[in-house]
């Protein structure tokens, strides 16, 4: 497991709701765009997005128990003090056991996307060992390639 990444502190941050199913993805690219300007992020707003819309929908498919009642799932944006962004997508799997891989583009290749365009990715399990949480760091002003 990588050790999640040492950011500045958090100035502001906004949680997002979203469903726990297949239309998480989408529901949290619409909401995106308008919480993005809420936190005053600075930089690519689409490089943003497609980080979130693929954090996301990792998620649903990988993690989501299907049928499962309770599961802890969400996303949170958070902008540091010193301007990063940082994409939050929390889900009910504690495990994450080729993640080495996915962010080399060996397995899959949604987050060796997000990696080829600049942003830093970790992921830690929650302190219950009830989930994981994926995390994106976006630096100030940062454009996708």
């Amino acid at each position: 497991m990588e050790p999640a990444v040492v950011t500045a502190p958090v100035l502001r941050e906004i949680p997002m709701g979203l469903p726990a199913d297949s239309s998480a993805a989408a529901s949290a690219r619409i909401q995106a765009q308008t919480l993005l300007t809420v936190l005053g992020r600075s930089g690519d707003q689409n490089l943003a997005v497609d980080v979130l819309h693929t954090l996301v929908d990792n998620a649903v498919q990988h993690a989501l128990i299907r049928a499962a009642a309770e599961q802890r799932f969400g996303t949170c944006l958070s902008i540091t003090e010193t301007r990063e962004l940082l994409i939050d997508v929390t889900d009910p799997n504690p495990a994450f056991p080729q993640f080495d891989k996915a962010i080399t583009g060996e397995v899959g290749d949604g987050l060796w996307g997000i990696v080829c365009q600049g942003a830093t990715l970790t992921w830690f399990a929650r302190a219950d060992f009830a989930g994981k949480t994926v995390r994106a760091v976006l630096r100030p002003g940062q454009v996708g390639l």
